[in-house]
C-alpha cells in the first residue's frame, strides 16, 4: 500500500473557493461548504460548471437528521416513494 504525504496547506488548496461576504476569494474545504452558507458567511462558490451566488442560483438543501432512531435515508426514501 501506498501513503500519500500530504500537509493541511495541501488539504486547504484541494477545497472549494468562496466569496466571502466581504469580497474576499478564498478556498475552504469542502466540508465547510453547508456552514458558510447556513451562517451566511459567503456570498458565492465556485461549482465545476461556474460561480453559484447565494441567494440567486439554487443550491441543495443540506440533509436534515432523521427524527426516528434506526431510520436512515435510503429506508426514508424507499418508504415515502412506495406509499
Amino acid at each position: 500500500m501506498t501513503l500519500l504525504a500530504i500537509d493541511a496547506t495541501e488539504l486547504v488548496c484541494m477545497g472549494i473557493t468562496v466569496i466571502f461576504a466581504n469580497g474576499d476569494e478564498r478556498k475552504v474545504p469542502s466540508y465547510m461548504l453547508d456552514y458558510l452558507i447556513r451562517e451566511q458567511k459567503i456570498v458565492a462558490f465556485l461549482r465545476s460548471d461556474g460561480w453559484v451566488q447565494i441567494g440567486r442560483d439554487p443550491i441543495r438543501k443540506s440533509q436534515q437528521p432523521l427524527t426516528k432512531a434506526g431510520d436512515r435515508w435510503n429506508d426514508f426514501m424507499f418508504k415515502r416513494s412506495h406509499t
